[in-house]
């Protein structure tokens, strides 16, 4: 058990250790001889525990969602299954706008990210579609979702679309609405068409 803790202790000051030196350099100008030495550990044994710096920068990334998305779900309030989804997929959007480190890649280092908007879904996204899938679930058996196989993929591009643009959307003024358009869309999207219909009626 000990040895668990320190070595999940050893973890989380590497993984912050790779934060500030990405926040502070960028991707290109962080090395490893940068993080170690801020990790207090060995260059030999950050290759042995993260492979490459593209790792660990991966790693740090996918902790930071890690940590946004716990802390935006464990902020839900009560409602039916549509609310609870639109409600963390906006509020993530506005957390993840605040991130120093996805804003100094975005930044220093947006063609780091291209991969992942263009040819694959990296961990952090995998991530966020595992929090849409499970919400996605409880608002269909709540009736307030109507949803097909692409809907957990629709969302997470629509909040991710938002979230890429969030450093052109402060400086035009225009965040606060845009996420604001950003909910009433999802909940359009989302609400059953039976519902929808009374509603229209």
């Amino acid at each position: 058990m000990t040895s668990q803790r320190t070595s999940t202790l050893a973890d989380q000051q590497l993984l912050a250790a790779i934060r500030d030196q990405v926040v502070l350099h960028g991707v290109r100008r962080t090395t490893a001889n940068g993080i170690a030495e801020r990790a207090g550990i060995s260059r030999m044994t950050f290759y042995r525990r993260m492979g490459s710096v593209e790792n660990a920068v991966l790693a740090a990334l996918t902790q930071e969602f890690r940590s946004y998305a716990a802390s935006v779900h464990n902020g839900i309030p009560a409602g039916t299954g549509r609310q609870r989804l639109v409600h963390f997929a906006v509020e993530s959007v506005r957390v993840f706008a605040t991130s120093e480190l996805l804003a100094s890649i975005a930044e220093r280092d947006p063609e780091f990210l291209i991969p992942y908007v263009t040819d694959r879904f990296g961990a952090s996204q995998k991530l966020i579609l595992d929090e849409l899938h499970g919400m996605l679930d409880d608002g269909i058996a709540d009736g307030s979702i109507e949803a097909g196989n692409g809907t957990p993929t629709a969302v997470l591009l629509a909040a991710q679309g938002v979230a890429l643009s969030s450093r052109v959307l402060l400086k035009m003024g225009t965040f606060d609405d845009t996420l604001a358009e950003l909910g009433r869309m999802l909940e359009r999207y989302l609400t059953p068409s039976n519902l929808k219909a009374v509603v229209e009626a």
